[in-house]
């Protein structure tokens, strides 16, 4: 055994400064986060008392314990090794050992084998073997058993059989199991501390242990489940080490873990594809108490002795009471308030009183108003009180789990059991935190909390319905349909708004949800946890998530005001046998439940809102649903020159075209949408979405993963903020304001004049008809003053040429639409090469000066889309059409040198 008295002096030092340093990181986590826990203070067995000492002996206990749990799980990794090890082992041995031999008969019957050479009858069944003996080491030596032999009678490793239990998803550990050993590793195995002490003593080897034995069959989802227990000595494993029993066709893998009050072996058997686990549990029987030298006896009391003894005095009072006295000699589980608890939950029933019969707050200071309260049925019914606070049996708190329901000895009443992460660990039962645990009585134990507990017995649903505060919130979730779900079984928790609370949005906006508009459902599923967050939950600020899979921030200020979101909690911890609910001063709404006008306003795009209003369109979006509004930026309404502007504002008919071709339905996401996807505007013109990759490899990847990372435009404007949800709107904030396109990329060639040579090229080339069609295609347009630039030879070249002439104008032409808010910047890793019509690539990009180029040629100008695609104008052509050069000398005729570009050649030529 390890000097505890050093290792305390050292915890001591430690947790002074590593506790305040966990507080502050814990104030901002989820109260459901960090799953594995610490044991539950062990102090908690006996009281926290004001003595600092003993405080930090708890605290050192429990770092403890919790330590020893990195030993514990060495040993479950055992299990995931079972069929990789069947596996393997199976496929490298011979087949005579997975196969019986047949005899191999002579002429004369006589056995043909070769003498000297090993031929068994029967294939081998089992090799056993052991992972840490009794003495601790290693056994290499793996026995053989062949078929037919009783492997379990004659095998080291003898796997205790045990009671099945019913299999039931844990959310996580056991919060009152987890054990402390720092300077041990698994339990049962060798270990050196800082101070040498080896081979903790093996106290459930001892006497006054009692074994409990579950057992589940998991093959085939078939088997009855049964559970058995006995007492001390009752069965016993091999040795509390993680062992194997390897057969062909059966694996066996046992782990074993010690917590505070009782040590736990568990083994995983797979024989011939049936798989079964079975649990043994070794704890101290009752009377008996775990400490470092085994299990030793405690001095017991009845249970209303027991209760004198820790303080409840009020308690067995209020037992004597309602005529309960006898329900003390039965074997009871007693959760039960401290007298200060009783004190205070009478103080509240007289509050609720005066509120509910509305006593004058200038009453004489000596009166006192004794009537019970109206919602309370006119009477307090003690004896329901009593049994609220009784379970038959003895459940020890190595025994509890999160979101675990008790019944309680009132028919139709539970107990619900919570932990949480916080700093210390808490444990609740009905929301009320557990002070002191496992106290215990010759026919029960006693568990203290910090409050009464008031029967559990209604739903969620049943609390609201019966709730004259809550009106509107009782006709909101029939709407719904979502009291049903408030109906059900499930570990909820809901945040209450009043009748008071909802008249503090405006009339409009609670009108429309009483209409059971698009943003109801959001609104209510706001409000809605999927667990149980009791108030116990909460220190400082703490982050959990709601049914919508968003965040809510929860606060305790230091006044012990409780808050979440904007709302302050002004009743907590109301318990239902579905959960807990917590009435609030405030709805939370959340921005996706607001109207559109309040969150475009919101957040600043107020010279869209004054198009919008020019245009007497207020109403119309204020009464969309299921829509997307594509909003452009204040700064791309500023960008606008003054008279264009006015001239926009002008003409209404115009104004409203422009707007309609911002919005469409039904309602898009980012995600919901695929590269070059056509959106169908209210103006009656397809706005087209396209999808830029930052990294051109994963571009034939965008449409199956998130948008992070991608650029997204619309109408080649690109999409700045995304997302933006209002009240049955999406809005997305884009760089432009959009011109709905009227026409094909070929009229748009034909209708500018700077285009004419090109334009002239492809119509001799006989490309009009691909570029009339549906496209997308982008083209990269050289202006007429790119041509006449050129030398009058080559100009002439390109008019005579057919082939060169076609040729030319497929490599200005891609099969697909880039927009130039698309091209991304060069990197060394990842070039952007598109197409061309033909087949070339043209490397586009953005340069580090900002500059688009497509080629060796500049993009000058970046035209609005068209119907089917873009044109964007280049400063020089994508194709040499200079006389044939001297690839020896690098020379063309008369001396000049050859340049990759013709821009090249303008600027150094002449050199």
């Amino acid at each position: 055994m390890y000097d505890r008295g050093r290792v305390r002096m050292y915890h001591k030092a430690l947790l002074v400064v590593v506790g305040a340093a966990l507080g502050v990181v814990a104030q901002q986590q989820d109260p459901r986060d960090g799953r594995d826990l610490g044991e539950f203070f062990k102090g908690l067995q006996f009281g926290i008392g004001a003595d600092t000492a003993a405080v930090f002996d708890r605290l050192a206990d429990n770092l403890e314990f919790t330590i020893d749990q990195v030993g514990s799980r060495i040993d479950s990794s055992f299990d995931s090794l079972s069929d990789r090890i069947e596996d393997q082992v199976q496929d490298t041995l011979p087949p005579w050992m997975r196969e019986p031999v047949r005899r191999v008969s002579g002429p004369h019957g006589e056995d043909t084998r070769v003498a000297g050479e090993f031929h068994p009858e029967q294939p081998i069944d089992a090799i056993v073997g052991d992972f840490g003996g009794p003495s601790e080491g290693v056994d290499d030596g793996l026995k053989a058993y062949f078929e037919g032999d009783n492997v379990e009678e004659d095998a080291e490793v003898a796997v205790s059989p045990g009671p099945n239990f019913s299999k039931r998803p844990v959310s996580r550990p056991n919060f009152f199991s987890h054990t402390f050993n720092p300077f041990g590793m698994r339990p049962g195995h060798p270990s050196i501390d800082i101070f040498g002490i080896m081979n903790r003593r093996q106290w459930w080897k001892g006497e006054n242990v009692c074994v409990d034995r579950e057992e589940i069959d998991e093959g085939r989802n078939s088997g009855e489940n049964s559970t058995n227990s006995s007492d001390e000595g009752d069965a016993e494993m091999s040795h509390g080490n993680g062992g194997f029993l390897f057969t062909f066709g059966q694996m066996e893998v046992t782990s074993c873990s010690e917590s505070n009050d009782k040590y736990t072996c568990t083994t995983k058997t797979s024989r011939r594809g049936i798989n079964k686990s079975v649990k043994v549990t070794y704890r101290c029987c009752h009377g008996y108490l775990k400490e470092a030298t085994g299990c030793t006896k405690v001095d017991l009391r009845e249970l209303p002795d027991a209760l004198e003894k820790v303080g409840a005095t009020d308690f067995l009072a209020l037992v004597k009471a309602a005529g309960l006295k006898d329900e003390l000699t039965k074997n009871m589980t007693l959760f039960v308030p401290s007298n200060e608890a009783l004190q205070e939950f009478t103080v509240d029933l007289e509050s609720e009183n005066e509120f509910s019969n509305n006593v004058d707050e200038d009453r004489n200071l000596n009166e006192v108003y004794s009537s019970r309260d109206k919602r309370n049925s006119g009477k307090l019914d003690i004896k329901a009180i009593v049994k609220a606070h009784m379970t038959p049996g003895f459940l020890y708190a190595g025994e509890l789990r999160d979101e675990q329901i008790i019944a309680t000895e009132l028919e139709g009443a539970t107990f619900r059991i919570n932990t949480y992460s916080t700093v210390p660990p808490s444990a609740t039962v009905n929301c009320a935190r557990m002070t002191t645990v496992n106290q215990h009585s010759s026919n029960g134990v006693i568990h203290s909390v910090d409050r009464m507990l008031r029967p559990v017995t209604k739903t969620l649903s049943e609390i609201i319905l019966a709730d004259d505060r809550f009106t509107i919130l009782r006709q909101l979730l029939i709407k719904d349909d979502m009291m049903t779900t408030l109906k059900e079984a499930g570990q909820l928790t809901v945040f209450a708004p009043t009748d008071s609370a909802f008249k503090k949005i405006s009339p409009a906006a609670l009108q429309s949800l009483m209409n059971g508009n698009a943003c109801l459902k959001t609104v209510l599923k706001n409000h809605v946890l999927g667990n149980v967050i009791c108030s116990a939950a909460v220190q400082g600020k703490a982050r959990t998530v709601n049914i919508l899979d968003d965040y809510l921030m929860l606060e305790r200020d230091d006044d012990d005001k409780m808050f979440v979101g904007e709302a302050q909690i002004i009743s907590r911890d109301i318990m239902g046998t579905n959960g807990v609910m917590h009435i609030i001063d405030a709805p939370l709404m959340p921005q996706e439940a607001k109207p559109v006008m309040d969150v475009l306003s919101a957040n600043n795009l107020t010279r869209f809102l004054e198009l919008v209003e020019a245009a007497g369109m207020t109403e119309e979006i204020s009464k969309m649903a299921d829509a997307t509004i594509f909003v452009p930026s204040d700064e791309a309404i500023n960008a606008m020159t003054e008279e264009e502007l006015n001239n926009l504002m002008a003409d209404k008919t115009a104004l409203r075209e422009v707007l309609q071709y911002h919005m469409s339905s039904p309602a898009l996401g980012a995600r919901d949408v695929e590269n070059n996807h056509l959106v169908n505007t209210n103006a009656g013109n397809p706005l087209r979405i396209n999808l830029y990759s930052g990294s051109p490899l994963l571009t034939g990847l965008i449409n199956n993963r998130r948008r992070n990372g991608i650029r997204l435009t619309a109408g080649c404007s690109r999409v700045s903020i995304m997302d933006m949800r209002a009240c049955g709107t999406v809005v997305h904030v884009i760089d432009n304001l959009l011109e709905a396109p009227k026409m094909s990329v070929l009229k748009q060639l034909e209708d500018q004049e700077d285009f004419s040579i090109f334009t002239q090229m492809i119509k001799e080339s006989n490309i009009s008809d691909t570029l009339s069609g549906e496209g997308p295609f982008t083209i990269l347009a050289p202006s007429d003053h790119v041509f006449m630039a050129l030398p009058e030879e080559e100009l002439n070249l390109i008019k005579e040429d057919v082939e060169m002439k076609e040729n030319l104008v497929k490599k200005h032409i891609l099969e697909e639409h880039v927009c130039c808010s698309g091209i991304n910047s060069n990197t060394w890793l990842f070039m952007d090469h598109k197409r061309a019509m033909d087949g070339s690539a043209i490397h586009l990009r953005r340069t580090h000066s900002g500059r688009l180029m497509a080629g060796p040629a500049r993009i000058t100008h970046c035209s609005a889309p068209s119907t089917n695609g873009v044109i964007h104008t280049v400063n020089h052509l994508l194709m040499d059409v200079r006389p044939e050069s001297n690839e020896d000398t690098n020379t063309r005729q008369g001396n000049r040198p050859v340049f990759s570009a013709p821009g090249l050649e303008i600027f150094f030529g002449g050199f």
